[in-house]
């Protein structure tokens, strides 16, 4: 009698735990841009941009064509906010070359996506400034993105 009460117990608790915090699936994007350029200011945090509209994603492509135009290296500007979302990292001015910030991957869960982060590349000796940055594109989803690094 205890080893059925032990199973309703355990089967009780396995089965009531919150499934919906975990990631259930891979989310599909394409790379718009990736470099180590982005205009320089004095930031010292990382940017995470959710991009869902015209009006930012222009804000966006032209504050980087101020000092360099990197939106010519895009693989496309023109994104269809009916079906599309960017994400957009930034990562803070380095004061050497030779750094990265990568989007690893991109699952999602019922309520969320999440986007995993590292820094591939962490500087070399080159003595220049630099912002590394990265730039993709999603499928439109009303869920909240999340960004673990």
């Amino acid at each position: 009698m205890k080893q059925i009460f032990l199973f309703f117990i355990l089967l009780f608790v396995f089965t009531s735990c919150e499934s919906e915090d975990l990631p259930i699936s891979e989310v599909q994007y394409s790379g718009i841009a990736k470099g180590d350029s982005f205009p320089y200011d004095e930031s010292t945090a990382s940017t995470f941009l959710v991009i869902k509209n015209t009006k930012a994603w222009n804000n966006l492509m032209t504050e980087m064509s101020t000092s360099n135009d990197l939106v010519k290296n895009f693989s496309e500007t023109n994104i269809d906010f009916n079906k599309y979302q960017i994400i957009a990292i930034i990562d803070k001015t380095q004061y050497n070359g030779g750094h990265s910030i990568d989007i690893l991957k991109i699952s999602q869960n019922h309520k969320t996506i999440i986007v995993k982060v590292e820094k591939l590349k962490t500087g070399d000796l080159t003595s220049r400034l630099s912002r590394p940055y990265e730039i993709v594109k999603i499928a439109k989803t009303d869920k909240r993105v999340v960004f673990e690094q």
